[in-house]
């Protein structure tokens, strides 16, 4: 009896297990599915189909987002924000600031500064509205001051006028009826109180009217100076920075860093993996940032439109596919994205040969010399993560069989040359080029199928699975 419900009890607790892995995959793939889309629409020019789908891979990623994820939502933003420079959107606005509130690591030093540039302009646009605001309001408390000074003084000549007349006209019955009773004598005072009243009603008005302007002019500057007081606030509130987050992520070490050497195994080989310290997390986050903008440089030299940002993205996909952990995924990830860095020394000395379409072999070799010049473009690389990148810009033409530009064979191949490799050539056949059209993926794979003397037979495994 109480095997049975051992048994029973471990039946479901497998279940458990099934359904959370099946759960999670399913989460990972729908989040993959909308990067692609976003890709698409990105690489298509459909900016806010790019934004959309992009904001819905980051929601159903969880908490934890994909470096991929980030580095293209960071480009969409980007230029997003700068479509809203020139043409202003209150609403698009609040929306883009709500999502970086939600995904605080897409925020960027250019992004901030983007979304306070708009600010501060529509901030100064409602200034000055609010000036000409006032502005027109006085004009037109002048303008009806002057109307009702006009009417007063032509209101107060006639008075006047009728005032002197009925003065003349009681003088001249006084000159000829002196001997009028006191009944007369009352009439002409009562007379005069009225014409008094008159007078006093309208010096009553006029003050009046004074008043009101003076409080609706000393009302203006209070509300004026409340709206610069708000503005202050808003500006004081605006958050003023948010940093990329790659999320829990892990390192592997070995005696003189990272270990990137080539190994059937994966990644099976690792030693423990220590607790990352805050330093070496931030380390990673300007890594990730600065491989971004040196592999922007390198696909403008070579001209090969976000080369970069796709190999980089497969290479991190077939890295997580093949076992190795997130971290050392990562790292693969940031070497990815500059692997051609050789290119911009050849392009600075001979920038004719990048888009020569036919070369002599002694072009050829100069342009072959690239796997040897990436070096002085990737000093920012810290020292234990220098293998991994010294291994994908000088390796990553090496073959199977050791037929490529240094001779190195099978397993003794670094991992991360062997999958950018296969990454980089899946992504040139099934590319759109000037000169051919692309070929579609199922295609492009059993072409590198075809070519196990080249391609490592485990990443093109890999790669039929994730495409």
């Amino acid at each position: 009896m109480l095997r049975s419900k051992r048994i029973a009890a471990g039946l479901f607790l497998g279940l458990l297990v099934v359904f959370g892995i099946a759960a999670q995959t399913s989460t990972e793939s729908l989040s993959e599915r909308y990067l692609e889309r976003a890709n698409d629409a990105y690489d298509e020019g459909d900016l806010l189909d790019a934004y959309k789908n992009i904001n819905m891979a980051m929601k159903v990623g969880g908490d934890i987002v994909p470096a991929n994820v980030i580095v293209l939502a960071r480009s969409v933003y980007l230029n997003r924000l700068k479509l809203l420079q020139k043409n202003y959107d209150e609403q698009s606005l609040i929306e883009i600031k709500t999502n970086l509130e939600q995904f605080p690591q897409v925020s960027s030093a250019e992004i901030t500064k983007l979304v306070r540039q708009i600010e501060a302009r529509q901030a100064a646009d409602e200034k000055a509205s609010a000036k000409q605001d006032q502005q027109n309001f006085m004009n037109r408390i002048s303008e009806t001051t002057e109307a009702t000074q006009q009417a007063i003084t032509q209101q107060g000549k006639q008075m006047q006028e009728q005032t002197q007349q009925m003065v003349d006209q009681i003088t001249k019955q006084n000159e000829l009826q002196k001997e009028r009773d006191q009944k007369t004598d009352k009439k002409f005072t009562t007379i005069m109180i009225l014409v008094t009243v008159i007078v006093v009603v309208i010096m009553l008005v006029v003050g009046l009217i004074l008043l009101i302007m003076h409080i609706s002019v000393k009302q203006s500057k209070i509300q004026q100076q409340q709206y610069a007081d708000a503005f202050k606030l808003l500006a004081q509130n605006q958050s003023q920075t948010n940093q990329l987050m790659l999320g829990g992520i892990t390192d592997i070490y070995g005696k003189d860093g990272l270990k990137s050497a080539g190994s059937s195994r994966w990644g099976v080989d690792a030693l423990p993996e220590p607790e990352e310290t805050p330093e070496e997390k931030e380390e990673l986050r300007e890594l990730a940032a600065k491989c971004e903008d040196l592999g922007a440089k390198i696909d403008q030299v070579t001209g090969r439109k976000n080369n970069s940002k796709n190999v980089s993205e497969l290479v991190y996909k077939l890295a997580m596919r093949l076992g190795l952990k997130q971290h050392d995924s990562m790292v693969f990830f940031c070497a990815a994205m500059v692997y051609d860095a050789g290119f911009l020394s050849v392009y600075r000395d001979h920038p004719e040969l990048i888009s020569e379409e036919k070369l002599s072999d002694e072009q050829h070799a100069v342009l072959d010399s690239h796997i040897k010049l990436g070096e002085e473009h990737l000093q920012f690389v810290p020292k234990r993560y220098w293998s991994v990148f010294e291994a994908a810009s000088t390796m990553h033409h090496e073959n199977m069989d050791g037929s490529g530009k240094n001779h190195v064979k099978g397993d003794k191949i670094p991992e991360i040359a062997r999958i950018i490799r296969v990454a980089d050539s899946f992504i040139a056949l099934s590319s759109k080029r000037s000169y051919r059209g692309g070929t579609d993926k199922d295609s492009a794979v059993e072409k590198l199928e075809e070519q196990l003397n080249i391609y490592d037979a485990d990443v093109i495994a890999a790669l039929k699975d994730i495409i």
